[in-house]
């Protein structure tokens, strides 16, 4: 608006407040009023809406913000007490696997290693880690082993989990040099027709072997070592006869597919030890520290009756944890009472060995008449 029209708009203004005008000069001049508080309403409502706009967003910050720093808080709290659960879980889970004398940790360390000494012709005794984790549950792991010659070599690995007292299915990874076929014993009295005896004459000078022998009669501990205990090569494993083997061999043609032994070293136990030191000294504060060394009792190869005490020990131990036995059984049942009663009834005798050494020495067993069947497990280097 030009100053002129500024001027000449005060002036009607001043008239018409005053009263001073008339007629169509009046009807002109309240029109062009009318047009202006339209105008300014238009303005104050842009600016209203400018202003409602600028504090809604700032609102809208604010309760992001808000929000973000609510959330930010209940996740440290969440994981503020995550971790004193996980604190107090892990002190309560280690509290539980090492109560009692002998503690759980030590006794289902035990059923896994006295398990597979029994059940596992290439085993070997002992050997189980544990590791304890949150929340009631604990990790038990081992090395699966083989003795081919007078090396002990890894074939696998055992993973077995815990919940409290709850044993999982175990879980077995074999690797490298494992048969693809696992050689089986043959019960007395059935001929598979299979044997290995070709196979050994093949294989060269300076290998060494473990191969499963099968015997056409039980025997004693006593006569197996009469048989084969004076040769150049070592008994790994005894297979025991116990009451129910023929039955099984008679389902499967002769074949037994879950031996029951024990090794050729004694299955010690921890009340077995003998206490040869103890030593103590000054600990923290007013504590001590006992340091105490034990050792196995003395053993002598071919002790029979030592090694048929520590077997009947082992089977009777394993008779209280049966249930976690079995898992480790296959899954099949070792039904050690009927077992335990026909062993302590009719003695432990023998239906065959595992045996280990030169290829070429253990040949020369197909000449035994005592030996019905042999099957190769593993081959190796010269070794011996």
């Amino acid at each position: 608006m030009s100053e002129k029209m500024s001027e000449e708009f005060k002036n009607k203004l001043d008239a018409y407040e005053k009263g001073e005008l008339h007629g169509d000069e009046l009807a002109d001049f309240e029109k062009e009023l009318e047009k202006l508080e339209l105008y300014q309403e238009h303005l104050d409502g842009k600016k209203s809406q400018a202003v409602t706009t600028i504090n809604e967003n700032k609102q809208l910050k604010i309760l992001k913000r808000s929000k973000w720093k609510a959330r930010f808080q209940t996740a440290l709290t969440a994981l503020g007490i995550f971790i004193l659960i996980l604190i107090i879980s892990s002190i309560l889970t280690a509290v539980y696997y090492s109560w009692g004398t002998p503690d759980r940790g030590d006794v289902f360390a035990k059923v896994i290693d006295y398990t597979l000494a029994v059940t596992e012709p290439d085993g070997e005794f002992g050997g189980t880690s544990s590791n304890a984790k949150p929340f009631f549950s604990m990790e038990m792991e081992r090395d699966l082993k083989k003795k081919v010659g007078s090396n002990v070599m890894k074939v696998g690995e055992l993973k077995v989990n815990f919940l409290f007292s709850l044993m999982g299915f175990p879980e077995r990874n074999y690797m490298g040099n494992v048969s693809q076929n696992q050689p089986i014993f043959t019960y007395p009295g059935f001929d598979r027709g299979w044997s290995d005896w070709e196979r050994l004459e093949k294989l060269p000078e300076g290998t060494v072997v473990s191969a499963y022998i099968s015997f056409n009669n039980l025997e004693s501990t006593d006569e197996v070592y009469q048989l084969l205990g004076e040769k150049d090569f070592d008994i790994s494993w005894f297979a025991v006869d116990t009451g129910d083997r023929g039955e099984e061999a008679s389902l499967d043609g002769g074949a037994i597919l879950d031996p029951i032994g024990f090794p050729s070293t004694p299955i010690w136990h921890e009340d077995d030890m003998k206490l040869d030191s103890r030593e103590e000294t000054k600990g923290f504060l007013f504590g001590k520290v006992v340091s105490e060394g034990y050792s196995s009792p003395s053993y002598q190869e071919g002790d029979s009756d030592m090694l048929h005490k520590q077997f009947l020990k082992t089977l009777r131990f394993l008779e209280k944890h049966e249930k976690m036995a079995n898992k480790l059984y296959q899954g099949r049942n070792l039904d050690l009472e009927n077992k335990l009663q026909y062993l302590e009834k009719n003695g432990i005798k023998h239906y065959g060995v595992v045996i280990t050494g030169p290829t070429k020495e253990i040949f020369k067993l197909k000449n035994e008449k005592a030996i019905s069947t042999i099957e190769v497990d593993e081959v190796g280097f010269w070794n011996w």
